[in-house]
């Protein structure tokens, strides 16, 4: 409502986010692992009859870790910025605001691991092994405290805890209920990474002695991991709203019958995918020669579903908020929400986007739409409101958006009865329906014939709520 609408068709703002964060994740995780793992192989290597030749081996994959993380790395973590304040802006400043300093302390992070990590790289034939060792830890000390930062604002959106719009305690939104499982699952999962990281470097070494060597150290760090993340999974699992237990519960057969709920696919998705690491894993322990590039890129393409699985699950667990309980996922906050004054008032006289477009005509619901709808919806693309309204009536639309809240996956409709009609004549326009908003007023409808709960005589649910279990079910 308060700053313009990002409205990218056919995909939608937050797909784009999604897209570009979870390739991030992956880096960002590998970033961080990836520090341990310089500084335990340092300490191995030194331990080794051969100690030169893995440090020789290690010195690749420094090279590999420094140009994915820095330079792909660096690539995706601008992208998130650059989308995410165009795809929800309330949220980004509100954010920004109440963590400020967090994120200050996280930037400092963030240039002093890469200065960090460039000493280290640019050391290895000048420093000595035990001053590379102190170098790697310091960067995975430095990295890992930048996760930190970055999870207590992450866990916030989801588990706010004891934070309120009336109380900003940066402590009780920082360290809220989501905070010390989610930090354990993305530290282990870094880890796991890190080793999977190994193999793909690993599988360009020709002798086939010193290749199952470096294989089986790399074992080490992808099996512990994925041992621990299902129960650091179910403790994190503990902490989630109601509101998220309930779809995900209710997944199993669809919260309104029919298909498993997006989130609940999102959920299996993930441990499909660290089942699967685990199996492929056992494969590369018992026979390493098995472990080529294809196969080393494979299991980085596994982690990568598994993570999406992951992070989407954490987005939608928030529905139909961008922050808990605080912020509806289209800009309206709670508070206001609240208030029947501001919520049911005329819309586009609040709003300060919207054109200025003429009142009760098919511009208007178009507005409505950018403005409220265009945050999770395209018109016709991921998540279509056009596949989703297949089978309103003219009359039943402006009843149904003064319920949709009820299934407790969308924001409350804001706008009086003509921004409604608007908005419903708008989304007919878009299957080839000319439709005048006027015509939809409760006062025309009343004389309106044959607009019943059951416009189409099947006896079967009602669109509206087909409508608003496709927004948790596709």
């Amino acid at each position: 409502m308060n700053y313009p609408i990002w409205d990218v068709g056919g995909l939608g703002a937050g797909l784009v986010v999604a897209i570009i964060a979870i390739i991030h994740v992956l880096i960002s995780h590998v970033a961080v692992g990836g520090g341990a793992f310089l500084v335990v192989a340092e300490i191995w290597s030194r331990r080794q009859p051969d100690g030169q030749r893995v440090r020789d081996w290690l010195h690749t994959f420094a090279t590999f870790f420094l140009v994915y993380t820095t330079v792909l790395g660096a690539t995706t973590g601008v992208g998130i910025w650059f989308s995410v304040q165009l795809a929800s802006a309330e949220a980004i400043s509100l954010l920004i605001h109440q963590f400020v300093f967090a994120w200050a302390i996280e930037w400092v992070f963030f240039l002093s691991e890469l200065t960090v990590l460039y000493l280290y790289y640019y050391g290895f034939k000048r420093n000595t092994p035990r001053m590379q060792t102190f170098l790697a830890g310091a960067y995975f000390v430095i990295a890992w405290g930048s996760l930190v930062v970055i999870n207590g604002i992450l866990t916030f959106m989801l588990t706010p805890g004891a934070w309120t719009i009336e109380n900003k305690d940066i402590a009780a939104g920082f360290f809220n209920p989501g905070y010390f499982p989610a930090l354990l699952i993305r530290t282990v999962t870094m880890f796991l990474l890190a080793g999977l990281a190994g193999f793909l470097v690993a599988s360009r070494i020709r002798d086939e002695e010193f290749k199952g060597r470096i294989i089986q150290f790399c074992v080490k760090w992808v099996i512990p991991g994925a041992i621990l993340v299902p129960g650091l999974g179910y403790w994190y699992f503990t902490t989630l709203p109601a509101s998220t237990v309930t779809i995900l519960a209710g997944g199993t057969v669809g919260v309104v019958g029919g298909t498993l709920s997006a989130l609940t696919r999102m959920a299996i998705l993930a441990g499909v995918a660290g089942t699967s690491l685990v199996l492929g894993t056992l494969v590369f322990a018992a026979y390493p020669k098995t472990v080529n590039t294809i196969a080393a890129i494979s299991m980085l393409l596994v982690a990568q579903l598994g993570i999406m699985g992951a992070e989407f699950f954490r987005e939608m667990g928030r529905k139909p908020y961008v922050i808990h309980g605080v912020l509806y996922s289209n800009g309206l906050w709670v508070k206001d929400a609240k208030d029947p004054a501001r919520l049911n008032g005329p819309y586009l006289e609040k709003a300060k986007w919207h054109g200025g477009v003429a009142s009760g005509t098919l511009a208007h619901g178009e507005q409505v739409f950018r403005l409220q709808c265009a945050s999770c919806h395209t018109r016709d693309g991921y998540r279509s409101v056009v596949y989703r309204t297949r089978n309103w009536t003219a009359g039943f639309g402006s009843r149904w958006l003064g319920t949709m809240h009820d299934m407790g996956v969308m924001p409350p409709f804001q706008g009086d009865a003509l921004d409604k009609a608007a908005l419903v004549a708008y989304v007919l326009s878009l299957r080839g329906e000319t439709v005048d908003p006027r015509d939809l007023l409760p006062d025309r409808q009343a004389t309106a014939q044959g607009d019943d709960l059951d416009p189409d005589g099947s006896g079967q649910a009602l669109p509206g709520l087909e409508v608003a279990g496709a927004e948790v079910g596709r």
